[in-house]
């Protein structure tokens, strides 16, 4: 798996992965990631270095924004962490571990980085990617709500963290 920096001529690409992800999560009933993300959101993922995408064959198959900070999520404190955001898997993909190997390869960036904990988020009610997510050592830390990306609605979601070794 190669994983390179995503650019701002990968946003048509991330849109079709959520939208993708997006219609799926609504015939299992979830609401998560049912609300477009801006395409500005995209693209200052990339200015700032934190939109990372897997390619194969010249597409794009798989996503994920990593950050160090996320303030409109997680309560302040002073624990070097890595966020992970938007991690998304092409669906012809799906089963083929891509998803955990991303994760993996966050892990290992955080912790050259110097972190000492990688978090992220899911909706509240998406039992199999909190199962996914638990299965790799991440533990649920408590649930919040969250604004969708217009501010029109509130979102139920849990948290998870995972502590990486010294």
């Amino acid at each position: 798996m190669r994983v390179r920096a995503g650019t701002t001529g990968d946003v048509d690409a991330a849109q079709s992965l959520m939208g993708s992800a997006r219609r799926w999560l609504h015939e299992q009933s979830i609401d998560q990631w049912q609300d477009r993300v801006p395409d500005s959101t995209f693209e200052k993922d990339a200015e700032r270095g934190h939109f990372f995408v897997v390619e194969r064959h010249g597409a794009v198959i798989a996503m994920v924004t990593v950050a160090d900070e996320d303030d409109e999520t997680w309560p302040a404190d002073d624990v070097p962490a890595s966020y992970v955001h938007r991690l998304a898997v092409d669906s012809t993909h799906r089963g083929d571990n891509l998803g955990g190997r991303l994760l993996s390869w966050v892990e290992v960036r955080a912790q050259e980085a110097g972190k000492q904990v990688v978090r992220l988020d899911c909706a509240a009610d998406n039992p199999g990617l909190r199962r996914f997510y638990e299965a790799r050592g991440f533990s649920h830390v408590g649930d919040s709500s969250v604004s969708d990306p217009t501010g029109a609605r509130s979102l139920k979601i849990s948290l998870y963290e995972k502590r990486l070794d010294a």
